[in-house]
């Protein structure tokens, strides 16, 4: 039994924001909004929503989407930093709300913008190991809630998203082999000092290093993609499309261009949505499963500081 990506869908936050008109109210140039950043829409989770309703909202769409039902979902992994709760996960929130089966087995895992490529691999590695069909991998974060609105570095560039990946033995992608990495030193440069076992009674905001955070893109992930290529047995003229973790435009192109690839192969895709954390990888990949290139690289780095990287063979059955 082969297992791998069959669908994806996505939800976003019920807010829409204009990001060159919110752009002057940090003082920031529209312009540098627009172009630099590429970012020209944002959304936000309302006040009555969190993590667990756009979670819920992907995986319905997913679901609808395949014609699968409910009661045919044998494990949900949801890859998030920021849970409706401390406790229970958020994953059995999700469970209860989708009417999955109460013989499903749920987990969260706890990863900012490299969960897709981790989540795909515990997800599709859990799977084999206990014999299931058809799983959901749901990544998803409502960052606005731990956003300060009037933080340049961050404000103009996050969304509240979630995206819904299922996994079955009816695969339009599967995955080859996995590199990862992982530099704790690093974890000061995008943080939340809130809400855990140091610090549970301090409400925190996200603090983010942007030149720490640039420095350890152009570093690390051009070596890993090697790493992983040559894991694979292919070289970078085999890769038909490169998508990236959706930083912002400017991340993306200099990334790009360190690494001297074809700008027709770079999905650069953050004009509407920007930065989704965990869900930049499988929005870029819903637009790319009816065109199916041969092969995708996916490439997540950012909170951790973790990084990881996977190839995708179209299925041609």
């Amino acid at each position: 039994m082969t297992l791998g990506i069959q669908a994806i869908a996505h939800a976003y936050g019920a807010t829409k924001i204009d990001n060159a008109a919110d752009a002057g109210r940090l003082g920031h140039d529209p312009a540098f909004v627009r172009d630099k950043l590429g970012i020209v829409t944002r959304y936000a989770a309302t006040d009555a929503q969190a993590t667990s309703d756009l979670s819920a909202a992907a995986a319905a769409a997913v679901l609808d989407k395949t014609g699968i039902a409910a009661a045919d979902i044998e494990a949900l992994v949801l890859v998030t930093q920021t849970p409706d709760y401390q406790l229970p996960h958020t994953a059995a929130l999700v469970q209860s709300r989708l009417g999955l089966p109460q013989s499903v087995a749920s987990f969260d895992v706890s990863l900012g913008c490299s969960g897709f490529v981790y989540g795909l691999a515990a997800l599709t590695g859990f799977m084999e190991q206990a014999g299931l069909r058809r799983g959901l991998l749901v990544t998803a974060d409502c960052y606005s809630k731990v956003i300060d609105p009037a933080d340049r570095a961050t404000a103009p560039l996050f969304s509240d998203a979630a995206a819904a990946t299922l996994v079955s033995d009816a695969p339009v992608y599967v995955a080859g082999r996995p590199v990862f990495g992982t530099d704790g030193s690093g974890a000061e440069a995008l943080i939340v000092k809130s809400g855990g076992s140091r610090a549970p009674s301090v409400t925190g905001r996200l603090h983010m290093d942007g030149r720490a955070i640039y420095s350890f893109m152009l570093s690390r992930v051009p070596q890993q993609v090697e790493a992983c290529l040559k894991l694979n047995g292919l070289a970078l003229d085999d890769i038909d499309r490169f998508v990236f973790h959706q930083a912002n435009r400017y991340m993306l192109e200099s990334l790009r261009d360190r690494m001297k690839l074809p700008p027709g192969k770079v999905a650069i895709a953050v004009a509407d949505g920007g930065n989704t954390v965990g869900s930049t990888l499988p929005i870029v990949l819903e637009s790319l499963l009816a065109e199916r290139p041969q092969r995708v690289l996916i490439s997540g780095f950012g909170v951790g500081l973790s990084w990881g990287t996977n190839v995708l063979q179209a299925n041609r059955r």
